[in-house]
């Protein structure tokens, strides 16, 4: 038989580690929590099996950890035992009527505290052989019974338990109560994100336990099951178009350094910091799909965003990953042989893609003259024509010329660089893909 869970509430250690060696010859798990509001904290979290609850303790007393656990739904059918010094009529009667099991006042003789504690279990236990028998959704696998169904079902049955699914050495699980859908977990994701991904599992087990409890705040649900459903749909048909943008990805995936610094030093909501911190060219596609905090949707679109932007050294655009923006701006142009003007190019530290039908040649030294928005000084650098076409390119690329910047001074560069950083990290923050990240 698996260990029963106990957690007991005492601030004194001394007692604690007494009851500890008492319960020992017991098959349980013991925590210990040394005041009232860690008690109240450690069984929302845990949902163990007994509470051995001391009545004197600081933060909040027994009875008021009491009041709380069996004022909450999801914590008030875990039995209590008060243990405590207090041994007066009328604290007994106010721990019976706040629900508790049992009352043993200190000191606690060992045989009379593991009879007291056996008697408590197996009422748990006979309660749960007694119960009446689970459908065929008890357990099962998901090759048959997909997650999409099992909400339904589970509303449909307004069940109060614990629904557990098994993909290889991937586990999650969702807490139902009454039938709704109140916390999910799953691997490191929680929440709507730990949903989305359990949602495309199409082969595994699954099994559906009858449990009390609570998760922590940040994998609570909020959103109707139809809604999670619909939406988790529609993230599963976009992904393999993602993949199929981004390309085959060999090797870790990293971001250009400048922007991850960037990103870093902004404030993110929690699941897309955490992806910028992989993105730092140690982890793989599949490694940061697994960390990440994220579903597999939520990690794409974030990708595709910095590869539509190309500040990710990775995949296709490796070679082309240097800070550039396209920009609408004045801009001057001459050779030896003619000047010209134009107001649309790419703009990095290093050159610019200038935007025209009548390009220079190849291998043309030419000088350029152009402003930035929101900066005072004005530019001017002389530059070499490294790609040239008068008309679009079936690639998609348009009419103009790529040029590299020869003698650029240094506190230019720095100067641009700078700009096109901040622009690009507000372009990448702009309409977040994800708003649960």
């Amino acid at each position: 038989m698996a260990a029963w869970r106990i957690v007991l509430a005492e601030d004194e250690a001394l007692v604690a580690q007494m009851m500890l060696d008492m319960l020992a010859e017991l098959p349980v798990e013991v925590s210990v929590a040394r005041n009232g509001r860690d008690a109240l904290t450690l069984v929302e979290s845990s949902r163990p099996d007994l509470l051995l609850l001391d009545c004197m303790m600081p933060e909040l007393d027994g009875f008021e950890v009491a009041a709380a656990l069996k004022a909450n739904p999801a914590t008030q059918n875990i039995p209590i035992v008060f243990l405590t010094a207090r041994g007066r009529v009328e604290d007994k009667v106010r721990g019976l009527d706040l629900g508790a099991e049992d009352y043993l006042v200190k000191p606690v003789r060992r045989e009379e505290m593991l009879a007291r504690v056996r008697n408590v279990l197996r009422r748990i236990e006979t309660g749960r052989t007694t119960a009446p028998a689970e459908s065929s959704l008890l357990r099962g696998r998901l090759e048959v019974v997909r997650l999409a169904n099992l909400f339904q079902a589970i509303e449909a049955e307004q069940r109060t338990g614990t629904l557990r699914l098994a993909v290889g050495t991937r586990h999650g699980e969702i807490f139902f109560l009454q039938g709704r859908a109140a916390y999910a977990l799953e691997g490191p994701r929680q929440g709507e994100n730990a949903v989305y991904r359990m949602l495309g599992w199409t082969a595994g087990t699954f099994e559906v336990e009858a449990s009390t409890g609570r998760g922590p705040d940040s994998a609570i649900l909020t959103r109707p099951h139809a809604d999670l459903v619909k939406e988790g749909a529609r993230r599963m048909e976009e992904i393999p178009a993602l993949r199929r943008a981004l390309g085959p990805i060999e090797g870790p995936i990293k971001l250009v350094p400048l922007f991850r610094d960037g990103l870093l030093a902004r404030t993110l909501p929690g699941g897309f910091h955490q992806l910028v911190e992989l993105c730092d060219g140690t982890h793989l596609l599949d490694d940061i799909l697994e960390a990440s905090l994220l579903d597999e949707w939520g990690v794409l679109r974030y990708l595709d965003r910095f590869w539509r932007l190309r500040i990710l050294e990775s995949g296709a655009v490796a070679k082309r990953a240097h800070p550039r923006l396209g920009i609408q701006v004045p801009l001057e142009f001459q050779s030896l042989k003619q000047f010209q003007a134009a107001r649309s190019l790419d703009i990095s530290s290093r050159g610019m893609f200038v935007r025209t039908t009548t390009p220079f040649p190849v291998g043309e030294d030419i000088l350029v003259r152009f402003q930035l928005p929101g900066v005072a000084q004005s530019f001017k650098a002389v530059g070499r024509v490294t790609w040239s076409s008068a008309v679009d390119t079936p690639q998609g690329v348009p009419a103009g010329m790529g040029v590299s910047f020869l003698d650029l001074a240094q506190s230019d560069q720095r100067t641009i660089e700078q700009y096109v950083v901040e622009l690009l990290l507000d372009r990448v923050l702009k309409d977040d893909p994800d708003p649960t990240a």
